[in-house]
């Protein structure tokens, strides 16, 4: 039996907002930490702030996690030893532990209003000297000052007391050792005025009481693990491992944000791409397979290499089209079922269906039709943005149409003529009433080219352009097999008139 402690990290988004990928990455190193480590991962809402905290983000958060396929061991909905799993249940826990720190004295009273803190930094301000934070004001009350203010009802939070000398250090599993010189810290406050406790203070009693062992974050967390350390020590528990994950930034080297574009998990989603693809590329923001391993990788794979010790600690830059890239690989690799599962929403957000009329050879139901209408694609079905206008025009009449190839193939003399020529042939040469198959039409092109003295090209550019509004597409044959011959000869005719 293993000697080694258990693996226990989590994620803590605070319910303020979408799930930002920023978000996502962390909450998805976390999760590869603890799947490649047989760890535990525990989802903890940290809605102590209650101003900003919304029902909203919360429920987008959890739709995020869910939607990537990152499931949590314990959390809201999956329950667990360590529970409640939002701060705002977990308020008597804070109280407890800041009952401990003011009888050991590491903690004092504060009645400084904000306006108070102000005031003060204005002053220092105006005499030419720098405001570092607060300044001490309240830390060597008096008893008997304390109980007068007390008395008269005067709001305070509480604040931890921190050392003036020594410094504060940890060694980070990502960018090795980090210190900072005690002087610099200010006695931040770890209960605020209205009985909640902020950030620092709940996130150390969450994550001891949690018996998390390994805290990665963002390194935008980094000023605030020197104040968390002293906490622990304050009130006499292990510190835990951190890690702090490198900044994602912009294609312009600058933090990203809406400017950018999409920002958010749920952004991406409507824009076509698949939870795998998003998976990959958030992996790779910041991590590395290493050698020349493929960087299109399933989630099974990636825990499978995933390994701390390959998190870069320089910022990762989000590119745009290296994630379109990755997400297209993977549709490429998608089985046909699972094409079918991913294309058919796409037709009934549209209202697209099979009609019975069109007589394809093997079809019965709107599956059958679309698998044979993907089967012509390929590997052209790379993007779910730009499916519909793919084969939007085997499903209805009013389909996209390209301006340009129309100009350039059907609206001339030459293309009326061989469209006239070719919906005549198709007419009089083949039995409507009778499913055709793709040799049929390509008999009848190349004929009709041969009697036209023409190449059969002159005939399948317009064709192919009237029939689908593109210049490119599936195979003109296959096209018109599945277009089927009553609706081909009618757009034949439709575009040469």
């Amino acid at each position: 039996m293993s000697n080694q402690p258990q693996i226990r990290v989590r994620f803590a988004p605070s319910p303020t907002g979408f799930l930002h990928v920023g978000g996502a990455r962390t909450a998805l190193f976390n999760w590869l930490y603890a799947r490649s480590q047989q760890g535990t991962f525990v989802l903890r809402i940290e809605d102590t702030d209650q101003e900003r905290s919304t029902e909203e983000s919360y429920a987008a958060i959890l739709r995020g996690m869910e939607w990537l396929g990152m499931d949590w061991d314990e959390g809201p909905g999956q329950g667990g030893d360590c529970g409640p799993y939002l701060q705002s249940e977990r308020l008597p826990l804070y109280r407890e532990q800041l009952d401990k720190l003011k009888a050991a004295g590491s903690t004092y009273p504060c009645f400084c209003s904000a306006d108070d803190l102000a005031a003060r930094e204005e002053q220092v301000k105006a005499g030419g000297g720098v405001w570092e934070g607060y300044d001490g004001h309240c830390r060597e009350l008096s008893t008997e000052r304390i109980a007068e203010l007390e008395a008269a009802g005067t709001p305070c939070a509480w604040r931890l007391r921190t050392p003036d000398e020594g410094t504060t250090f940890w060694y980070d599993v990502i960018v090795d050792k980090r210190e900072f010189q005690n002087e610099v810290l200010v006695d931040r406050v770890i209960f605020k005025a209205d009985g909640f406790p902020t950030y620092q203070f709940a996130v150390v009693v969450d994550d001891h009481l949690m018996g998390i062992s390994h805290v990665l974050r963002g390194d935008d967390h980094v000023s605030n693990t020197p104040f968390q350390i002293l906490i622990y020590q304050a009130l006499g528990w292990k510190v835990p491992k951190f890690g702090h994950m490198p900044m994602i930034l912009g294609p312009d080297k600058k933090r990203l944000s809406k400017r950018h574009g999409a920002t958010s998990v749920e952004e991406f989603q409507t824009l076509g791409i698949l939870p795998a693809a998003m998976v990959n590329y958030l992996a790779l923001l910041g991590w590395s397979p290493g050698g020349n391993a493929d960087e299109v990788m399933t989630r099974d794979a990636l825990v499978k290499k995933f390994s701390l010790k390959k998190v870069n600690s320089s910022p990762a830059a989000f590119d745009y089209d290296k994630l379109n890239h990755i997400n297209s690989e993977h549709i490429k690799r998608l089985s046909p079922a699972e094409r079918i599962d991913l294309a058919r929403p796409l037709l009934q957000e549209r209202g697209w269906d099979l009609d019975p009329a069109w007589l394809i050879e093997g079809v019965a139901t709107l599956d059958d039709y679309l698998a044979r209408v993907l089967g012509t694609l390929g590997n052209r079905f790379s993007s779910l943005i730009t499916l519909p206008d793919q084969i939007g025009f085997f499903f209805s009449d009013d389909f996209f149409v390209d301006d340009e190839p129309w100009q350039e193939h059907v609206t001339t003399d030459e293309g009326r003529a061989a469209l006239t020529a070719l919906a005549e042939a198709l007419d009089r040469e083949l039995d409507a009433a009778v499913a055709q198959p793709a040799a049929a039409f390509e008999g009848i092109i190349r004929d009709t080219a041969e009697k036209l003295g023409v190449k059969a090209g002159q005939l399948i550019h317009p064709s192919r352009v009237a029939l689908t509004g593109q210049s490119r597409s599936a195979g003109i044959f296959e096209v018109m097999e599945l277009v089927g011959l009553p609706r081909t000869i009618a757009r034949l005719k439709a575009a040469a008139s």
